[in-house]
């Protein structure tokens, strides 16, 4: 995916980009997206990126825009995973790997709560996305958590077929 693709995704209104943020991308891969939030957050942010490929990891700059790119080399789905409290968190096709959702999404507002997803429109599992999360699936997860607000952001085709779409979540009482 190209950047100006992946920013038309998860740019929003909803969040306030003019002020410095810590952000963590969980899966964050070779870094497309991490670009992006970086282009996105005012300089002096900073996004921890964490991914369990040492190679994708190598790839994300440590500074990209004013924003500083702390790399974590981990796995997102393993509860010893320690992750600092940020002001948000990112997840571009991620959670359609993690088998327990609602745990996983449990552990994740204990340190976040806001949430930034770019996930597939499907419901039927493949092999590269076994635990298929439509929109839907992810109104229900969040809400089951306490989320105030699940709001699809963008969507667009998927180059391998269906739609990918982006949302916002957010719980604003714990």
């Amino acid at each position: 995916m190209k950047i100006a693709e992946a920013t038309a995704l998860i740019r929003t209104p909803l969040i306030e980009w003019t002020r410095p943020q810590s952000w963590c991308d969980l899966g964050c891969g070779s870094g497309t997206f991490t670009a992006v939030l970086a282009k996105l957050l005012a300089p002096g942010s900073k996004i921890y990126a964490v991914d369990l490929d040492t190679r994708a990891l190598e790839h994300v700059p440590d500074h990209y825009d004013g924003v500083e790119i702390r790399k974590t080399l981990g796995d997102i789905g393993s509860p010893s995973l320690r992750l600092p409290t940020v002001d948000g968190i990112l997840m571009a096709n991620t959670l359609h790997f993690i088998e327990e959702q609602q745990a996983f999404l449990r552990r994740l507002l204990s340190v976040a709560d806001r949430f930034l997803i770019v996930e597939y429109e499907r419901s039927k599992p493949n092999r590269w996305g076994p635990y298929p999360v439509g929109f839907e699936r992810l109104r229900q997860l969040f809400g089951e958590e306490g989320a105030e607000r699940v709001a699809r952001i963008a969507t667009r085709p998927s180059l391998f077929g269906g739609t990918m779409y982006s949302a916002f979540a957010e719980r604003t009482t714990r």
